[in-house]
């Protein structure tokens, strides 16, 4: 039955004009309690009931003193039934204005009875009046597992703490658990194994996973939260959880932390290899040999060592080589340039290869004459591995192996194939840079001189004269290689705030969160709204 408000704020301030009339009006000494009378004034009505009470008991035939108990008991359920029509009224508007299509804009409602804080002062007191005492605050109704005592004796003090935390307190010390059966009731058991199967309700929740490996998501949680049933689906990458449904929300709330994307990193790479080449040769080619052979016998038969002495000048024939100037200078410079980009992500290997593969060819042969032929091929260029590493201060250490080969010579072997003289040149370093910070690596130089000439013996040695008698032959070839990389972020996580990162689980017996108002996250598995626990109300 709805009560009509305006009645309820006159019996409301009737009966508070009753009690203060009570309360001053008698000049005897009242029994009623001077914390209590405090209370009252203030407003704190629950505090007030608790000294009444106290003192009643005390006292139990006083009549003044039943009257001020049960006027603040019929202030407190006045206070309670406008709490609650003032909610019905905001979700009745807030109903209207999502049928009618307008935005909702529905306020916080005010703190149930669980949410209250109150100051507790229990000594040698029995479960079953805490409960009592419990039940008047904040509204709950309790029920008892058949092997609970409730003559189990209690003794706590507490200031400012909310309903919820005392009774959890309460029961905890009691090697006892506490099931929310509905809205406003509380089953209250035994804290064991057999009755927590019985009474603890247990919840089915899939995760789906965006870009972790479900396998070692399903090992994370089962270290960490110690997950009574798991499984890992890797090929549509879910894990499957079942547990109490304090377990799967703060599975819910480590997932959003490590279901992140992998970062990334665009590396603009630019390397030059720069080759300068110098000839000069300069002077006169003088015959270096004098060839003298016989000729051939009129009658045909071998020439003797006797007829080569004794044969005359004129059979013999003579032959060297020509005289030649050499006068030739060549400069030559090479730029060889490669600007490859390319995107990784974070601590996975990239490699760029610009060349050639060379084949070099293998033969084999065995004791029966069977001769066979294997072909291997060498990647001769540029070949450039990086291993970045993303920081989340925006910062990029990038392990690079940088290589540059080319072909200096060939070589046949007795059976006809090649096999070809690579030389090369390596670096390999570590660099740590900030986003769109460049670095040139340089150095990586070769430098060959090289000097020949030809002379006539004595005449070329003869000074400022010598260069008339012989030529001179002067090359140099120098190389130099360099690497510029500058690293660009594509996408990189940011650091989670502390209340992401760390949250209570609770006790290792028994894990839960210390509260019920727990963050929502949306990353690890989206939903259109979030979850909501059940708190129990007070209902009269």
């Amino acid at each position: 039955m709805r009560r009509h408000p305006a009645k309820s704020m006159m019996r409301m301030w009737l009966s508070g004009l009753m009690l203060a009339m009570l309360l001053g009006g008698c000049a005897s000494p009242s029994p009623i309690p001077p914390e209590g009378q405090a209370l009252l004034a203030r407003g704190q009505l629950e505090e007030a009931l608790i000294r009444m009470e106290s003192a009643l008991r005390d006292n139990p035939n006083n009549a003044e003193l039943r009257l001020a108990v049960a006027q603040i008991r019929e202030r407190i359920m006045a206070r309670q039934l406008q709490q609650l029509q003032a909610e019905s009224e905001q979700r009745e508007l807030a109903r209207r204005q999502q049928a009618e299509g307008a935005p909702v804009a529905v306020e916080k409602p005010p703190r149930g009875g669980l949410d209250k804080p109150i100051n507790v002062d229990f000594k040698e007191a029995t479960l079953n009046q805490v409960c009592q005492v419990l039940f008047r605050t904040a509204g709950l109704n309790f029920v008892f597992d058949k092997e609970v005592r409730t003559d189990q004796t209690i003794s706590i003090a507490m200031r400012r703490t909310p309903v919820r935390e005392v009774l959890a307190l309460i029961l905890r010390s009691q090697q006892l658990e506490q099931h929310y059966i509905n809205a406003d009731t509380v089953m209250i058991y035994p804290n064991t194994p057999g009755k927590a199967r019985e009474y603890q309700p247990l919840s089915v929740r899939s995760f789906y996973l965006t870009n972790i490996d479900a396998k070692s998501a399903a090992a994370t949680l089962r270290t960490i939260l110690k997950a009574r049933d798991l499984v890992a689906d890797e090929k549509q990458n879910v894990v499957v959880m079942r547990d109490t449904p304090e377990a799967i929300r703060m599975a819910e709330k480590l997932l959003a932390v490590h279901d992140k994307p992998e970062p990334e990193v665009m590396l603009e790479v630019e390397v030059l290899e720069v080759k300068r080449s110098r000839l000069q040769e300069l002077g006169l080619l003088w015959p270096s040999s004098l060839m003298l052979s016989p000729l051939a016998s009129t009658s045909g038969g071998a020439l003797s060592l006797k007829d080569l002495i004794a044969s005359p000048k004129s059979s013999m024939a003579a032959s060297f080589p020509s005289f030649g100037i050499n006068a030739r200078a060549e400069n030559g410079d090479t730029n060889l340039l490669a600007n490859p980009r390319i995107r990784t992500r974070n601590r996975e290997i990239a490699k760029i290869m610009i060349g050639d593969r060379v084949p070099n060819i293998t033969t084999t042969s065995t004791a029966t004459g069977f001769v066979a032929e294997s072909v291997q091929y060498i990647d001769v260029g540029l070949k450039l591995d990086v291993q970045p590493t993303i920081y989340l201060d925006n910062e990029v250490a990038i392990r690079i192996s940088l290589e540059v080969s080319n072909i200096v010579n060939q070589t046949q072997t007795k059976s006809g194939t090649l096999a070809y003289q690579i030389g090369t040149r390596n670096a390999s370093t570590v660099l740590r840079l900030k986003d769109g910070e460049n670095q040139v690596l340089a150095g990586l130089i070769s430098d060959e001189e090289r000097a020949s000439g030809a002379r006539v013996p004595g005449l070329g040695d003869l000074p400022m004269l010598g260069r008339l008698f012989g030529s001179k032959r002067d090359e140099g070839q120098k190389t130099e290689l360099v690497l510029s990389i500058t690293p660009r972020l594509v996408r990189n996580n940011r650091r989670p705030g502390i209340e992401q990162s760390e949250f209570s689980i609770g006790p290792e017996a028994a894990l839960r969160p210390l509260a019920q108002d727990m963050s929502y996250f949306t990353e690890a598995v989206p939903a259109t709204t979030p979850p909501t626990i059940p708190a129990p109300g007070v209902v009269q």
